[in-house]
């Protein structure tokens, strides 16, 4: 329940940053952008129909689309984005405000944008549109989130020339670029986790630390030190970034001719590492 409650709340407070940026940023200063948004932008700017209303109708073409291939949730929440983004869309239409600046409008505009669409990934939903079918991509192939949803984004942009001009919309695909760059500092600040190797011949004392003094597992295998020519063990963890640095000195501490290696981890799913390998034990 408290994850449930936790992805709604991402989904709600994403859904109203990327109304905020397309109402207050995009539409003032006549940018294009992907996905539906940019299909209602065109509507919008051609035959002045209410984003809020085009968006939430191309969305449920989409939706009927990807409906056999994703989790129940994830559809559900794909839902609730699409709702709360087309509400707030209408609520903020009617607030007397935009920034009619190119560079505010580019800068701030992909922030909220980018950082909105983040947040619903990070709740398993979208927004709907080429970003849902950049995140049916990405869970079913794999691939980036971010390239997927730039180059079927970039397609539509390239249909603005013929609306807003060629100006703006190169324009908007430094908007678009910058939105799918902020998506992706977002989705990983949510992933921060670091791996550590550690070879040191205090291996019980080391492992210790990590797991009494820290709640991390420990996972000690055996190596084998070509250089010294003799036995070693080794610890592998994952830890949280805001650990690094006091992991890495109390390692230090104990053993100060320890062999350390930091990973970058891009992804964990699951419980605890705790795995014996080749015989050996896990604290």
């Amino acid at each position: 329940m408290k994850n449930i409650i936790k992805d709604v709340l991402l989904i709600i407070v994403g859904s109203f940053l990327i109304a905020a940026s397309v109402q207050f940023f995009v539409i003032p200063n006549r940018l294009g952008d992907g996905s539906t948004i940019g299909m209602s932008l065109i509507l919008y700017y051609l035959f002045q129909i209410p984003t809020s209303i085009s968006t939430f109708i191309i969305n449920l073409i989409f939706i009927a689309i990807a409906y056999k291939f994703l989790m129940k949730r994830t559809i559900l929440y794909t839902i609730l984005g699409v709702a709360m983004s087309s509400l707030f869309l209408g609520i903020l239409s009617f607030v007397p405000f935009g920034i009619e600046d190119m560079v505010l409008g580019i800068v701030f505009g992909a922030l909220l944008l980018g950082t909105g669409l983040g947040l619903i990934f990070i709740a398993d939903g979208s927004t709907g549109g080429t970003t849902l079918l950049a995140y049916l991509l990405n869970y079913t192939k794999g691939y980036s989130f971010s390239k997927s949803l730039f180059y079927m984004d970039s397609i539509i942009i390239a249909a603005f020339i013929f609306i807003i001009g060629i100006n703006n919309m190169l324009y908007s695909f430094i908007f678009v670029y910058l939105c799918t760059k902020i998506a992706d500092q977002v989705i990983e600040g949510f992933h921060n986790k670091k791996a550590m190797t550690i070879m040191s011949d205090k291996y019980e004392e080391i492992s210790n630390v990590i797991t009494n003094e820290f709640g991390n597992a420990a996972t000690i295998y055996y190596g084998y030190g070509y250089y010294v020519n003799k036995d070693k063990r080794i610890i592998y963890t994952v830890i949280k970034k805001t650990e690094l640095l006091k992991i890495k000195k109390k390692v230090q501490t104990i053993d100060p001719s320890s062999f350390v290696v930091i990973h970058e981890v891009k992804e964990v799913v699951g419980g605890k590492l705790g795995f014996v390998t080749s015989g050996t034990r896990t604290n």
